[in-house]
C-alpha cells in the first residue's frame, strides 16, 4: 500500500507532496517498473484533492522520466534505466492527449515570462471592464447587450414550459440524471443536429450548464498534455479567459470577414497538438459567417496537422437564411471537431442549458470532468429544455425573434449608411443582433465610449474582444435590447460623437486605449 496522504498545513504545494510520495515509493521499491498507478479520479477522491492537482503531480513524474501516461490505459511506472532523460527545458518524452488524433506531442515547460504576460493581460482587461458600469446610467441608449431581451418572451413562456414539464411527471426529476444528461434531451439535440447532414447519436451529446461550461470542460481536460491553444480574434473574451483560468497560454489568430486567417495558423505550427476555437456562425462581434472557402482551408489545416477545432455554434439558430452553411463537424468528423452551443442566445440566458457534441470517447471523458464539477446539469432544467424543444416553443420563438432582429438590423444598417462620417466602416451580418463598426485607424473606441456615453448612447469597445486588447479602433453595436426608435436615436448620437472625435488628428491610443482623451 502506498501512503498518498498530504499535509494541508504544510507550505509545500499539494502536488509536490503527492509527487514526492510516489517518487519515494519508487526509490524504496514499493512501486516497480510496470506498476500501474490508480486512475486520476480515484487518486483525487482518495487524497481529497482536485484532479488538476493529481495531473500536475503526474506531469512532474512523467517529465522526470519516472512514469508514462497512456490515454485509455492509465499511468505506469517506468524502468529508470530506460526512462527518457529530461531535455534542456525540463521536458521528458512526449505524451498523448485526449484531444490528439495524430500521435504523441511534446508538452511545454512552465515559463515565468508567460505568467507575467498573463498578469498584464488580466490587468488591462480589468481596467476596461471597470469602465462599463458608467454606461449603464438611466436614460442611456444601450447598444451593448449581446443577449436576448427577456421582455420579448411570450407571456408565461417559462411558467407554461415548467408546468407542462412537471405535469408530465415530476418524480422523474427528483434524482440527478446520468452525467451525460437526460437521454431524451440528448436524443432531441442529436436529431436537430442531424438535420444539417450529420449522423450523430445521443452518446455523442453532453448536456452542460451553458456553452461556457462546455468550453471550461475542454480547457480542463486539455491540462493533461497542454496543447497549443489557438483562438480567433476578435472574439467573445470569455473564451480565452476560460483557457487562461485553467493555466493555458492562448495564442490568437486574426480573423477577417471570411474567417480565421489560415496562413497564420501555419505560422503557429509546432510539435505540440493544437486546438483552435472559432465561432463559425454570426461571429461575435462581427456577425459574419465562416466563408465556404475558409471552411475548407481550415478543414485542410486540421487534417494536415491533426488539430482539433472547437466550433461555437451558439448563434446558428439566429441566421436570417433558413439554410446556414454546413457545420465543420460534417467536414472534419467527430475526432477532430468539438461543437458547443446552448439556448442562451436563442431563448434565455437564465436557463443555463448548453451542450457539447463530439466523438463518444471524448464525450465520455469530458463527462467524467463534469461529474466532479457538478455531477450533472439539474434534471428539472433539462426537462424544461426538452419541453421547450418538443412543444414547438423553441422553433416558434426563434422564428419570431429572427424577424425582429432582421428588422432592427435593417434599421441600424440604414442609419449607419445615412449618418456615419466618411472613413467609418461596418460589417453587415447575415443574422443575429450584433455588428462591428471600425473607426479610421488611429482613433480610439475607448475614448469614444466616454464621450458617447455623455451624449446618451453606449456600446462595447473593440479591446474587450481581444485578449491582448487590440482593435482599439473598433466597437460592437447590438440590437438585442434596443427597438427601432432607440436604434435610430442611438446611431444619431453615436455619429455625432464620432464626428467630434475625428475632427482632431489621429494618434497613438497607448496601452489604455484613451490616448489624449482629456
Amino acid at each position: 500500500m502506498i501512503d498518498y496522504s498530504v499535509d494541508r498545513d504544510s507550505d509545500i504545494p499539494l502536488y509536490i507532496q503527492i509527487r514526492d510520495s510516489i517518487t519515494a515509493a519508487i526509490r524504496e521499491g514499493r512501486l516497480a517498473p510496470g506498476d500501474r498507478l490508480p486512475p486520476v479520479s480515484a487518486l483525487a477522491k482518495e487524497i481529497g484533492v482536485t484532479q488538476a492537482t493529481i495531473r500536475r503531480a503526474l506531469q512532474d513524474l512523467s517529465d522526470a522520466g519516472h512514469a508514462a501516461c497512456h490515454v485509455g490505459r492509465g499511468t505506469f511506472i517506468r524502468d529508470s534505466e530506460t526512462s527518457p532523460q529530461p531535455t534542456a527545458t525540463g521536458s521528458a518524452a512526449p505524451r498523448t492527449h485526449f484531444l490528439s488524433n495524430s500521435g504523441q506531442r511534446q508538452a511545454p515547460a512552465p515559463n515565468p515570462l508567460e505568467f507575467a504576460a498573463k498578469r498584464l493581460r488580466s490587468g488591462v482587461r480589468k481596467a476596461l471592464v471597470d469602465i462599463m458600469p458608467l454606461t449603464n446610467k438611466p436614460g442611456i441608449i444601450q447598444l451593448t447587450r449581446g443577449i436576448p431581451d427577456g421582455r420579448l418572451l411570450p407571456e408565461n413562456f417559462l411558467a407554461e414550459a415548467t408546468t407542462e414539464t412537471i405535469m408530465g411527471g415530476a418524480d422523474q426529476f427528483v434524482e440527478a440524471t446520468d452525467e451525460l444528461g437526460l437521454y431524451e434531451l440528448r436524443e432531441e439535440i442529436a436529431m436537430r443536429f442531424n438535420e444539417d447532414g450529420a449522423d450523430i447519436t445521443p452518446d455523442q451529446v453532453l448536456i452542460t450548464n451553458g456553452a461556457m461550461q462546455a468550453i471550461s470542460l475542454v480547457a480542463q481536460a486539455a491540462l493533461e498534455n497542454r496543447p497549443s491553444i489557438l483562438c480567433e480574434t476578435p472574439c467573445f473574451q470569455g473564451i480565452p479567459d476560460a483557457f487562461s483560468a485553467m493555466g493555458h497560454w492562448v495564442e490568437t489568430i486574426p480573423r477577417d470577414s471570411q474567417g480565421p486567417l489560415t496562413e497564420r495558423l501555419y505560422h503557429h505550427q509546432s510539435s505540440q497538438e493544437q486546438l483552435l476555437y472559432l465561432c463559425p456562425y454570426l461571429h461575435n462581434p462581427t456577425g459574419a459567417d465562416l466563408s465556404p472557402e475558409r471552411h475548407f482551408e481550415l478543414a485542410e489545416w486540421a487534417e494536415k496537422t491533426g488539430s482539433v477545432i472547437v466550433a461555437d455554434e451558439l448563434f446558428k439558430e439566429l441566421h436570417f437564411d433558413e439554410h446556414p452553411p454546413p457545420s465543420l463537424f460534417n467536414t472534419l468528423g467527430e475526432k477532430q471537431t468539438i461543437v458547443v452551443s446552448s439556448m442562451s442566445k436563442s431563448i434565455m440566458t437564465g436557463l443555463r442549458l448548453g451542450w457539447l457534441i463530439s466523438s463518444p470517447e471524448r464525450v465520455r471523458e469530458l463527462a467524467q470532468h463534469k461529474r466532479l464539477m457538478d455531477h450533472s446539469t439539474p434534471a428539472l432544467i433539462q426537462g424544461i429544455a426538452l419541453t421547450i424543444f418538443k412543444s414547438g416553443k423553441f422553433d416558434s420563438h426563434t422564428l419570431a425573434m429572427k424577424k425582429i432582429y432582421q428588422e432592427r438590423m435593417k434599421t441600424m444598417l440604414n442609419f449607419l449608411q445615412k449618418l456615419m462620417p466618411k472613413g467609418v466602416r461596418w460589417s453587415e451580418p447575415a443574422g443575429g443582433f450584433s455588428l462591428l463598426v471600425e473607426l479610421p485607424q488611429g482613433y480610439s473606441s475607448v475614448a469614444l465610449l466616454l464621450s458617447s456615453t455623455e451624449k446618451g448612447v453606449s456600446f462595447l469597445p473593440g479591446p474587450l474582444f481581444d485578449i491582448d486588447h487590440r482593435y482599439v479602433h473598433a466597437l460592437r453595436l447590438s440590437t438585442a435590447w434596443a427597438d427601432k426608435n432607440e436604434i435610430q436615436e442611438g446611431i444619431e448620437l453615436l455619429a455625432s460623437a464620432i464626428e467630434e472625435l475625428i475632427r482632431h488628428p489621429a494618434g497613438d491610443s497607448g496601452l489604455s486605449g484613451l490616448g489624449n482623451f482629456q
